[in-house]
């Protein structure tokens, strides 16, 4: 059943090894709101014929058509306590988990673009999930459950293997959570003790490569005031793959659209009080966009780009507006996905 809605704005999640933006209650006068100087119109007039694909709050999956503002279910599942979402970086697959209402176990689940199809991947006692992540040629998904192991998912054909970690740490006492290396050749798994009682937790660093299926141990680096690990190889640090957060949680500080017809970037000047959002034309041409002042949760600007023309914009988890480049019209994004909590496309 389609269910149509208002007019409004939009969202946020988290994911493995990154570090969510920090809440700004809608309390804190600091915050301010975005100021521009656009033209606001309905957003059904921009014709913005990409899908968003999000989590309703009753625990239903579901797509937003734009033009339309009506979106469609597609799979029910009455999830209840938040859901964290993954996406892959081709574009197919999008991964989410979450507890049913009335049950204890987590569910794994991976969405197929490309079929509209969803199908369950993995469950589990809901206590030590972790948000699941796409390697980046989006051939495997990685489930990393607390005292349980770590599971690597073929995504074409959802074989399931799980990786035997040698390491010191009994199994049913293992946390494992894992990266893939920028090049994409090897999972980096980090393991620590769920159960240790000392003073400071050990950690182990492996690597696993999928095309030999050889493990190996690594050294590793802890950096404690940004809770970050360092995988090292020969004295040198393995460099990382940036897990895909749902365009909802995202705030990069400058991206371009898809054709590159445009790019957006966040401007600051010494001394200034404001962020400042600007665009850049192929020809070299600039335009603002809008501004915040410098203050908690000033600089979450940049969402991403819907399509060639239409940026996506946020403030906090309340203000979520769309900028069409060749216009300058700006609108809201629909109340559902805002109070969603996790969307992309």
């Amino acid at each position: 059943m389609n269910k149509s809605f208002p007019l409004a704005a939009v969202l946020s999640a988290v994911i493995l090894y990154s570090s969510a933006p920090p809440r700004c209650s809608a309390a804190l006068p600091v915050c301010g709101s975005i100021s521009s100087q656009a033209k606001n119109v309905p957003l059904a007039s921009m014709g913005i014929k990409t899908p968003v694909y999000f989590m309703r709050r009753d625990g239903q999956f579901a797509k937003a058509d734009l033009i339309n503002q009506d979106s469609k279910r597609l799979a029910e599942h009455e999830f209840v306590n938040g859901v964290d979402m993954a996406q892959s970086a081709d574009g197919r697959w999008i991964s989410y988990l979450g507890v049913r209402a009335g049950d204890t176990r987590m569910q794994y689940w991976l969405f197929d673009r490309q079929t509209n199809s969803v199908r369950l991947v993995y469950e589990h006692p809901a206590l030590g999930a972790r948000t699941p992540i796409f390697s980046p040629d989006s051939k495997y998904l990685v489930v990393s459950v607390s005292e349980v192991g770590l599971f690597l998912f073929d995504t074409a054909s959802m074989r399931k293997t799980k990786l035997r970690l040698p390491v010191s740490i009994p199994e049913k006492e293992i946390g494992p959570s894992a990266r893939w290396s920028k090049d994409g050749t090897e999972l980096l798994i980090l393991v620590r003790s769920m159960r240790h009682n000392g003073n400071e937790v050990p950690f182990e660093y492996l690597s696993y490569r999928p095309a030999s299926k050889s493990m190996e141990k690594l050294a590793g680096r802890v950096e404690p005031k940004i809770a970050r690990h360092a995988f090292m190889r020969n004295g040198m640090e393995i460099p990382v793959f940036e897990d895909l957060l749902p365009r909802s949680a995202r705030e990069p500080e400058s991206e371009g659209s898809p054709k590159g017809t445009w790019h957006a970037f966040v401007e600051n000047k010494a001394d200034s009080q404001q962020y400042v959002l600007k665009i850049r034309n192929r020809d070299g041409s600039i335009k603002t966009v809008g501004s915040i002042g410098v203050a908690y949760c000033g600089r979450m600007l940049i969402s991403g780009w819907l399509d060639e023309d239409h940026l996506v914009i946020r403030h906090r988890f309340d203000q979520y507006l769309v900028y069409e480049a060749s216009s300058g019209n700006m609108a809201e994004l629909p109340e559902e996905l805002k109070s969603s909590r996790n969307f992309t496309w």
